[in-house]
């Protein structure tokens, strides 16, 4: 599966609730020097593309700060272990 196909898509947990649509995969690099995906970006509502400024250490300007916190508040991450994946494939 590519990633384009999961972005955007609505993901559910293991007891079958709504967790929102993905924003963005999260991944690591396993012992065979794959990327795993290993946490989704999730959003209670799709508002377009998160340009990166949701994202821990990095400080935008503050005017965009406070519009971004508000377009997308409620995204957090999800562990994919988490994910109910059975129709993903």
């Amino acid at each position: 599966m590519l990633a384009i196909d999961l972005l955007g898509r609505t993901i559910r947990d293991r007891d079958g609730r709504v967790l929102g649509r993905v924003a963005d995969l999260l991944t690591e690099t396993d012992e065979a020097g794959r990327q795993r995906v290993v946490r989704v970006l999730v959003a209670p509502r799709w508002r377009g593309r998160l340009l990166g400024f949701e994202r821990p250490g990095f400080q935008p300007p503050w005017v965009l700060e406070k519009l971004v916190r508000w377009l997308h508040h409620g995204t957090r991450e999800v562990e994919w272990d988490d994910v109910e994946s059975g129709d993903l494939q």
